[in-house]
C-alpha cells in the first residue's frame, strides 16, 4: 500500500509550525505502536472540546434569563436556555397541539432530531434530579418557574447531560474521518483542532449533524451505501444543510459509475429521514411543519440578504428573499455538478463547495452552521491556511454577532450597529476564500490528481475498516 502523507511534509503551514518540534517527519521514521492517526486525532477533539466546554462556562449557569449579557461575554448558548424557553423544565413534548403547552411555550423550535435529543436530555435531568413536581410547576407562570432555583440546577444538569452526548457525536465524526482517506488519515486533525470547533460548541445542537456528514463521507468511501444512506437521512432530519450532500453524490456516482450504490443511499436517506420525522409528525403535523420555518423566514443574522437589507434602508419581504435564495442555490448546485463532472474533485471538496455555497446565498446563516460545513472542508480542502483563513472570517463574525445581540453596537451602548456589517463580510469573505480554494484544485484534480481520485475509488481490499483496527490500515 501507498504511504500515509503526512501533513507536516504536505502542507506549508504544518511543515513551518512543525520546526518547533524538530521539523518535518523524516524518510526514516517509524510508526509508534499506540499513537495512531484515530487515537491521536480523537484525542485532539478531546481538547477542542473541553476547551469549548471551558470557554461557554461561565454564560452556562443561566435558566430563562432574558439579559443580553451572556451574547455580550461571546459564551451564550442556546442549549442552556432551552431548558426553561422551550418548556423541557416540565417535559413538555416539542410536538404537541396541546393547548395548555402551546399558550405557554412556541411550538416547533428546531428540526426533529435535535428535537429528541433534548428532550431526552430533559428526562435525564428529571430522573437525575429526583423527579421534581411537574403539577405544581404547570401551575407557576413561566416567568416564576425561570428563577426557581431548583430549575437552575436541573438546567446546569440538562447542559451537562447535553453537552456529553454533543460530544460524542463530534469524537464520532473525528473518528469516521480519520477512516475516509487511507493515505490522509491527518486531514481528520483539521476537524478536530479546529477553532471553530472550539469556539461554536455547544451552542447549539449543530454537532449531531456534523457525526451525520461525517457518518456520509465515510460510508460512500467505504463503500458501505447503507450506512451513508442512513447518516444523510438522519443528517437531513437535523439541519437542511446535510440533504444538500446528495446533488454532490449523485454526481460523483454518475462519474465513477457508481449508480447503483448512489440509489441504495437516496433509498435509505429517504427512509431514514421519513422514519425519523415520523413522531413529530404524527403528533402534530403543524408544530412538525414551524420546526423547519427557522430556516425559512426572511433576512437574518449572518446573511447577504441582512446585509443588503440593512446597508440598502430597504425591507425584503420573506417571499423575496426565500424565492431569489431558493434560484441561487440551485444556480449553484447545478454549477457544482458540472464542476464535478469535468473534473475529479473527491465528494469532500464538492460537498464544501455545495454547503459552502448554500450558506453565502441562505436567508440565514446562524454562527453554528460552520460545524456542518467543517467535516467537508476538513477533507475537501486539506490545506490549513485556507482552513484557517475561512475560520477566522467565522470567528469574526462570532464575536460581531455576539456584541450585535449584546448591545454593545448599539448607540446606546457606545457603538455604532453597522459595525455588525463587517462581521457579515468577514463571514462571506472566508466562505469565497474556501470555494475559492476548493476550485483551484481542479487545475490538478482533472488531470489526475491521487489526493483528488481516493475517496470512493474501488482498492484492492475495500472492506478495510480503519477504525475498527486503531487506524492502522492494511494492505
Amino acid at each position: 500500500m501507498t504511504d500515509r502523507v503526512h501533513p507536516s511534509r504536505d502542507d506549508a503551514l504544518v511543515r513551518s509550525l512543525s520546526e518547533v518540534a524538530g521539523g518535518p517527519l523524516g524518510d526514516h521514521a517509524g510508526r509508534h505502536p499506540w499513537w495512531t492517526p484515530l487515537r491521536v486525532v480523537l484525542l485532539l477533539a478531546t481538547l477542542s472540546l473541553s476547551l469549548g466546554m471551558v470557554a461557554k462556562a461561565p454564560c452556562l449557569d443561566v435558566a430563562g434569563e432574558g439579559g443580553t449579557g451572556r451574547y455580550a461575554a461571546l459564551c451564550w448558548s442556546d442549549v442552556s436556555q432551552a431548558y426553561v424557553d422551550r418548556g423541557h423544565a416540565e417535559l413538555a413534548w416539542p410536538f404537541t397541539d396541546d393547548p395548555a403547552v402551546r399558550e405557554r411555550y412556541a411550538a416547533g423550535w428546531h428540526p426533529p432530531v435535535p428535537a429528541y435529543v433534548a428532550w431526552a436530555a430533559a428526562r435525564v435531568t428529571h430522573v437525575v434530579s429526583g423527579s421534581p413536581d411537574l403539577d405544581d410547576r404547570r401551575s407557576e407562570a413561566v416567568a416564576d418557574v425561570a428563577v426557581d432555583e431548583d430549575v437552575h440546577r436541573e438546567a446546569r444538569i440538562f447542559t451537562a447531560v447535553t453537552a456529553i452526548w454533543l460530544a460524542a457525536a463530534g469524537l464520532l465524526a473525528a473518528g469516521l474521518l480519520v477512516g475516509v482517506r487511507r493515505r490522509r488519515p491527518w486531514d481528520a486533525a483539521a476537524f478536530a483542532a479546529a477553532p471553530v470547533l472550539v469556539l461554536l460548541w455547544p451552542v447549539t445542537w449543530d454537532l449531531l449533524a456534523a457525526a451525520a456528514v461525517a457518518g456520509v463521507l465515510w460510508g460512500w468511501a467505504r463503500r458501505r451505501p447503507g450506512v451513508g444512506g442512513a447518516a444523510l437521512g438522519l443528517g437531513a432530519a437535523t439541519s437542511p444543510l446535510v440533504a444538500v450532500l446528495l446533488v454532490p453524490l449523485v454526481v460523483v456516482a454518475v462519474r465513477e459509475r457508481r449508480g447503483r450504490e448512489a440509489w441504495r443511499v437516496a433509498a435509505v436517506a429517504l427512509g431514514t429521514w421519513v422514519v425519523a420525522n415520523a413522531p413529530a409528525y404524527l403528533s402534530s403535523s403543524t408544530a412538525w411543519r414551524t420546526s423547519w420555518q427557522g430556516y425559512l423566514h426572511g433576512a437574518d443574522v449572518g446573511s447577504v440578504w441582512l446585509l443588503v437589507e440593512q446597508a440598502g434602508n430597504t425591507d425584503l419581504s420573506r417571499a423575496t428573499v426565500l424565492t431569489a435564495s431558493a434560484v441561487l442555490v440551485a444556480a449553484w448546485l447545478g454549477v457544482v455538478a458540472a464542476v464535478g463532472l469535468r473534473t475529479r474533485l473527491p465528494l469532500p471538496a464538492l460537498g464544501t463547495l455545495a454547503v459552502a455555497g448554500t450558506l453565502v446565498v441562505s436567508p440565514a446563516s446562524a454562527p453554528s452552521y460552520a460545524l456542518v460545513l467543517l467535516p467537508l472542508a476538513a477533507l475537501g480542502v486539506a490545506r490549513w491556511r485556507d482552513l484557517l483563513v475561512w475560520q477566522a472570517g467565522e470567528a469574526l463574525h462570532f464575536a460581531m454577532l455576539g456584541w450585535y445581540l449584546g448591545g454593545l453596537l448599539a448607540p446606546a451602548g457606545g457603538g455604532d450597529a453597522r459595525a455588525y456589517w463587517w462581521g457579515v463580510l468577514a463571514r462571506l469573505l472566508g466562505l469565497a476564500w474556501l470555494v475559492t480554494a476548493v476550485l483551484l484544485r481542479t487545475r490538478t484534480a482533472g488531470s489526475g490528481d491521487d489526493d483528488a481520485v481516493e475517496v470512493g475509488r474501488r482498492e484492492a481490499h475495500p472492506d478495510v475498516d480503519v477504525l475498527a483496527d486503531g487506524g492502522h490500515a492494511r494492505a
